[in-house]
């Protein structure tokens, strides 16, 4: 009986044994596998998120050594678990991962401790140009702006916004370039050229930093991935294993109920014996089955139940503890999935919110995944993007007439013999402007991401015209100036002329007529610097028929030899309140537009009429109305519909803002006025510009005649010697003596030689012998009693925005006359008789 019970009890130990040897430690193996792996893909982001140094020598000793344990364990899993588990392409897969998350974030430091020389250096001009402050806000205001917009670009994290500050840094480098900031400034200007151009400039490394992270990120994502990969293939290998445990089971039901067959065939020898026997098998059997319990439930997904018998000193606690060890494994894992779940969901929430469109190819150029923005973006037929088609058929689906602009050389993929370029503009016929960007991905294919540059086109086009306005608004007041100082000459001589030739009639008369075209030729002076904008602007009492009469020769020019221009100027003295400078310009716009229209010649008419009763236009009361016709080709109704609004404009893209008429109609509404249009297709437009009627004024007196000024003594001090002469002998007409200058050294000495003057007539720009108003302050700091006037061709308002122009101080506007000069030089002598 003792032999009997003694072998069927090794008979169930021997079943126990090859249970534990044969199961456990391969699913142990497995378990200890996907712990690993899911390990790794947990140091991934660490090293991904190594900025400024290199990854901690932890982490690199960690990865060596998890990758060493993964290659150990998947060689000694049996041949069986290796090929369902595919351990040996996986490990390949991440062998690839870490390769390239290792050289993209040795990139990114490498871009970060460039940018951060960038920065160094960006910290040291601002430095500079803190310490030169003044300097920098008076010569090179807009360097000073490039700075800040370098600055802006080195903290920029997104390429919409990256890409605006290149744009504004473009546009800065362009006016300071016209203004000659970087010709005053050439050391600032070259550091700031440095670390704005080429490669090694701030906007292409910080594009590079943000294509090298977004890299990272998916590497580091196909490294989860193939943590969760493995991961299920484990659990699905377990659940095998766990089928083989219920079959090992059922073997070791078989060995006890044969164990206690046999034991029941000697109970007759000994009751006691086989009692005993069968009451420890039974309770061994209970302890197992209690086990495998806990098992299926935590193999269903159920991990509260806790494990049995894990106290026994036996081979059943053994087995309930390594049982513990499993269970442990399987909460760890089930933690890090949850974990990839959460951030999968995460990344395909941002994906599908991007204000961009998305879309990934693969490396065969069929397209894998989109956002809703591109679907949104791209005028593709409905249901095109439902079957995943290739890139090819997506081009041939764009819609007639969309242009492909700015294509890049650099190349992000390859489909067959055509390349996909890293950079392209895809112009759309409805005008829109798409950029769309390029990416290769490790694996093949690229991802492309789309964005609309159509309102960012405007502006900069906008811009452009602005800048053209401004260049042109600086040229004419540089020709009014100069033109000013000319007219100084010949106005001055032509008084001189005309006193000298009052005995002859003819040649008399020939003075005076060339003195009234010389006075014609400073109000036209006037008027170019009213639209340079540098003539102060002022409401004034406006007789529109002298005002026309003025202007038809700037009109004539201004149409061109195939218009003819007829004025009207209506009934004498109809005048208006309004700002002549700004009023002129409106007619003038007028005019050009109606020029436009008649690009083959024809007629244009500009009449003046009073309407007594003009209460369905404007507010009742008396107008005079300003017409402006042609027979140019009319506008259409939708035009006529919208013509007013800013902006708006019928011209090809780079020729018109679409502010003329709407300025136009803005300058009429200050005014109390209205603009009226009507136009007939084929037949012309008019233009009817209402403005309240203004009572006429007593004309102005004549200045009375100022006598000689005998024994005054005068300095001048004019760069222009044809000036400077004539200013001389207007001078000693009036009875002065007159000494003479042409540049702030030389005044400074002559005051110093034949000085003090009873008055300084200095030019403010004396080109390059000096200035007029630092002559002005030296002066009265070694002269502080001395009379000095300022004159200019330019008006005093301009100069009057300089810091240090002086507050009180007389000026004379060029070109001046006889009459300016004696009024001038009879207060100075009155204020010194004053005193």
């Amino acid at each position: 009986m003792a032999v009997t019970g003694i072998t069927g009890m090794r008979h169930n130990q021997r079943a126990l044994d090859e249970f534990e040897a044969g199961v456990m430690p391969e699913i142990a193996r497995v378990l200890e596998l996907a712990e690993k792996v899911a390990q790794l893909a947990a140091v991934a982001p660490s090293i991904a998120d190594a900025d400024a140094h290199s990854p901690s020598r932890d982490d690199q000793i960690l990865v060596r050594t998890l990758l060493g344990e993964i290659r150990r364990l998947s060689g000694d899993l049996p041949t069986q678990a290796g090929t369902r588990l595919e351990a040996s392409a996986m490990l390949d897969g991440i062998d690839r991962d870490l390769t390239s998350l290792l050289a993209l974030s040795t990139e990114r430091r490498g871009l970060q401790a460039v940018l951060r020389e960038h920065r160094s250096a960006l910290d040291s001009v601002g430095d500079r140009m803190f310490h030169d402050r003044a300097l920098v806000s008076r010569e090179g205001p807009t360097l000073q702006a490039i700075w800040g917009t370098l600055v802006a670009a080195h903290l920029a994290d997104e390429d919409l916004q990256l890409g605006r500050n290149e744009a504004d840094c473009e546009a800065l480098w362009l006016h300071a370039e016209s203004t000659g900031e970087a010709r005053r400034l050439p050391q600032l200007a070259q550091e700031l050229r440095r670390l704005t151009d080429g490669d090694l400039g701030v906007f292409q490394l910080r594009r590079r930093l943000l294509r090298a992270e977004r890299s990272l990120n998916t590497v580091v994502q196909l490294t989860r991935s193939h943590a969760t990969q493995l991961g299920a293939r484990a659990g699905a290998y377990v659940s095998e294993l766990r089928n083989v445990s219920t079959q090992r089971r059922d073997a070791v039901r078989a060995a006890v109920s044969s164990g206690t067959s046999a034991l029941l065939l000697v109970s007759v020898l000994s009751v006691l014996a086989a009692f005993i026997s069968t009451m420890y098998g039974r309770r061994v059997l209970r302890e197992l089955q209690s086990m495998t319990r806990v098992m299926t439930r935590l193999a269903d997904g159920d991990v509260a139940q806790p494990t049995p018998a894990i106290g026994r000193p036996d081979e059943i606690g053994e087995l309930a503890r390594a049982f513990q060890v499993f269970r442990d494994h399987l909460l760890e894992k089930q933690r890090l999935s949850q974990g990839l779940q959460s951030q999968g969901r995460l990344l395909e929430s941002v994906f599908h919110s991007m204000n961009d469109g998305l879309s990934v190819y693969d490396a065969k150029g069929q397209l894998i995944v989109w956002n809703q923005k591109f679907a949104t973006l791209l005028p593709f037929p409905p249901g095109m993007l439902a079957c995943g088609p290739m890139v090819n058929d997506l081009n041939a689906a764009l819609p007639e007439g969309a242009r492909w602009q700015a294509v890049s050389e650099e190349t992000a993929a390859r489909v067959g013999p055509k390349r996909i370029a890293a950079s392209a503009e895809l112009q759309l016929p409805d005008g829109t402007v798409l950029d769309i960007l390029s990416h290769p991905m490790p694996d093949g294919g690229w991802v492309a991401v789309c964005r609309d540059l159509t309102a960012r086109r405007v502006m900069e086009l906008q811009l452009r015209q602005s800048q053209r306005m401004e260049v042109l608004g600086q040229l004419t007041g540089g020709v009014a100036h100069d033109f000013n100082n000319f007219l100084s000459a010949i106005l001055g001589n032509l008084e001189l002329l005309h006193q000298k030739l009052n005995h002859d009639a003819r040649l008399g008369g020939m003075a005076a007529r060339a003195h009234k075209a010389a006075e014609s030729a400073a109000g036209l002076s006037r008027r170019l610097l009213v639209f340079a904008r540098r003539q102060p602007l002022a409401v004034e009492q406006v007789v529109v028929g002298d005002m026309l009469a003025e202007m038809q020769d700037l009109i004539e020019y201004s149409v061109g030899t195939g218009i003819e221009v007829r004025i009207d100027e209506g009934e004498a003295g109809l005048s208006v309140q309004a700002d002549r400078g700004q009023l002129e310009n409106a007619i003038l716009n007028l005019a050009l537009n109606s020029a436009e229209a008649m690009s083959g010649g024809g007629t244009l008419g500009i009449a003046v009429e009073a309407v007594a009763d003009s209460e369905q236009v404007m507010p009742q009361g008396d107008a005079v109305v300003i017409r402006v016709s042609d027979t140019g080709r009319g506008m259409p109704a939708h035009v006529q519909a919208r013509v007013l609004e800013p902006f708006f404009t019928t011209k090809a893209p780079g020729q018109g803002t679409g502010l003329g008429l709407s300025i136009v109609d803005g300058f009429v509404r200050q005014c109390g006025g209205a603009l009226r249009l009507s136009s007939i297709e084929g037949q012309g437009t008019v233009a009817e510009l209402w403005l309240p009627a203004s009572r006429a004024v007593a004309p102005m007196r004549e200045p009375k005649l100022v006598v000689k000024t005998p024994d005054a003594r005068v300095l001048v001090v004019e760069d222009d010697d044809s000036v400077r002469a004539t200013a001389r002998d207007l001078f000693e007409d009036l009875g002065a003596t007159v000494h003479e200058a042409s540049s702030q050294a030389q005044a400074l000495a002559c005051m110093r030689s034949d000085g003090p003057f009873d008055l300084v007539l200095s030019d403010v720009m004396l080109g390059t012998q000096g200035d007029g108003v630092t002559l002005y302050h030296e002066l009265m700091r070694e002269w502080p009693g001395q009379a000095i006037a300022l004159t200019s061709g330019m008006p005093p308002e301009v100069h009057a925005q300089r810091e240090d122009w002086p507050e009180g101080v007389s000026f004379v506007q060029k070109p001046f006359s006889r009459q300016t000069l004696a009024v001038l030089l009879d207060e100075v002598v009155s204020e010194v008789v004053a005193d």
